[in-house]
């Protein structure tokens, strides 16, 4: 018996160094030793990965001879870098290429021009970036509140022929430099004022493209079903792929009401459309204040908004509104209290502080009418953005496990210590894996990192990315899971995670161990529009 098992020892060594002699590959990095988790949502496996120039070669049992540069992740964790479908990072992105605060979460690719809004036109915006270098790759959606701005100023009306016909020549040529698809942001003006067949006519205009519709819904809380039911229709009518922004349970009237969601995209998957979700692990969300009140009132931008209230009966209708969509609780909650100032242009010292709080602040009683007025008077002047908790924990946890929901940060590029933001910024991703995956056990390890890598790739139709394997691209984390962490929190957002040892973007190094090594591995993911033009 101790003579067959020195045998079957003998013959699996040699098995082992033959495999690991089969590449004969001269890599430019070598990681050694981990445990890989490829994004495909299969379990991990221990292997080798081989790099040249910004892909993967071979993965196996590899000489380490075969490459001067090795890194050693002996008890961590490698995955596929993970992608990010839903930020702003296009607004800051030229002057802070590093995009420090999503490196640090182990993303290595970002897609900006959400919500409806991007940095128009976007052909300066890549120029820019292609000469100074980034750190993360980097791709934008057409943002559909910019072009109607850009035609039809901030007028509550639909368009006339003409218009329409100058935001779809906008539109497709905004492709032809290379935009990945169109985003709306239904919520915020101008996009409220549009009907559905204007932006079935735009959305019509990437399709050609192979374009994704991504969109903030004219509803999260009460009419969220309709709301789906209206991008599904969008979708099917221009013949695109559906994704549906930082999805949620945002009025407590509709938690727990999961099939509102769940329905009617399954109804719409059954017939063939291609729809998608994306989610933030939290139960706040981040805005301006402007979505707080009814489209009348900001129809025109902020002179006819501040117009309107020296009308006393146009001031008191607004008030009311208000009062009923923010600060009103069915269930008795204190929204005082779950209202949090992020940002105020004209009192800082606002910032991080409830709505409570700064009544106190500026000595005036706690009640729902003075707060009305408080958050008037921000608007007025101050162009505030908030923190509102409108979701629960509960709700939060049982989208996350829907197979279609991928995870998103809705965050921006940050810079350390300057306002107080969402937390979601410097904590998305990292929370996934402590909170949700190790602490709660809400998702398998291979299930979340698929949510965050091979699932967004799929999306947004990004081709060899998201998935380790052989001819893809070298985007990689490598963390421990004993110790990934997120530390960012609602009273103090500004901290980086722990646990991520290194972020490859396009297989060069890009941050070790918290620390930016390469601020130019990105490259700008074009969308198919952009060879079309060529």
């Amino acid at each position: 018996m101790i003579r067959y098992l020195c045998i079957v020892l003998i013959f699996s060594v040699f098995f082992l160094l033959s495999d690991c002699q089969k590449s004969e590959h001269k890599f430019d990095l070598l990681i050694q030793n981990g445990f890989i988790v490829d994004g495909s949502g299969n379990p991990w496996y221990k292997a080798d990965i081989g790099i040249k120039d910004s892909m993967i070669v071979h993965i196996g049992c590899i000489d380490s001879s075969k490459s001067r540069t090795k890194i050693n992740a002996q008890g961590l964790f490698i995955t596929p870098g993970f992608i990010d479908v839903h930020t702003h990072a296009d607004r800051k992105i030229a002057d802070n290429p590093d995009v420090i605060n999503y490196l640090q979460q182990g993303v290595t690719t970002v897609v900006g021009g959400n919500c409806g809004g991007f940095q128009y036109p976007l052909k300066e915006l890549f120029s820019k970036l292609e000469k100074s270098g980034h750190a993360v790759n980097f791709a934008s959606l057409i943002g559909h509140n910019t072009i109607r701005k850009e035609v039809m100023g901030k007028e509550d009306r639909a368009p006339s022929v003409s218009e329409l016909e100058e935001m779809k020549k906008l539109v497709r040529g905004e492709m032809l430099s290379g935009a990945v698809g169109f985003s709306t942001g239904l919520a915020y003006v101008p996009g409220r004022f549009s009907e559905t067949n204007e932006i079935i006519e735009l959305v019509k205009m990437i399709q050609p493209y192979q374009g994704v519709y991504a969109t903030h819904l004219r509803n999260q809380g009460l009419k969220i079903k309709e709301s789906i039911e209206e991008a599904v229709r969008i979708g099917r009518e221009a013949g695109t792929a559906v994704q549906i922004s930082h999805i949620k349970l945002a009025a407590e009237g509709v938690w727990g009401k999961y099939e509102l969601i769940t329905e009617p995209i399954r109804k719409a998957r059954a017939e063939g459309l291609e729809v998608y979700m994306d989610q933030y692990p939290y139960t706040a969300t981040s805005s301006g204040f402007g979505s707080s009140f009814p489209g009348w009132a900001a129809a025109g931008g902020r002179e006819a908004f501040n117009k309107r209230l020296e009308d006393p009966e146009k001031h008191a209708k607004i008030k009311k509104a208000l009062i009923k969509k923010r600060l009103v609780s069915e269930k008795g909650i204190n929204r005082l209290e779950t209202i949090y100032v992020s940002y105020n242009k004209n009192h800082k010292e606002y910032e991080g502080k409830n709505l409570a709080q700064i009544l106190d602040l500026s000595g005036r009683e706690r009640n729902i009418s003075n707060a009305a007025d408080l958050i008037i008077e921000m608007q007025k002047t101050d162009s505030p953005r908030g923190i509102f908790f409108q979701m629960t924990d509960e709700d939060v946890s049982e989208l996350m496990k829907v197979p279609y929901n991928m995870i998103a940060s809705d965050g921006k590029i940050e810079i350390l210590d300057v306002e107080v933001p969402h937390p979601r910024a410097y904590g998305t991703f990292p929370r996934v894996l402590a909170k949700y995956v190790i602490e709660d056990k809400i998702l398998r390890l291979p299930d979340a990192v698929r949510k965050m890598s091979a699932l967004p790739a799929q999306a947004m139709k990004f081709h060899k990315r998201g998935i380790l394997k052989p001819g893809m691209y070298a985007d990689i984390v490598i963390f421990d899971k004993d110790k990934i962490k997120d530390t960012a929190a609602f009273s103090r957002p500004h901290q980086y995670p722990q646990g991520i040892n290194w972020v490859i973007v396009n297989g060069m190094p890009a941050l070790h161990s918290g620390k930016l090594v390469n601020r130019n591995a990105g490259k700008i993911l074009y969308g198919a529009g952009r060879e079309a033009d060529k």
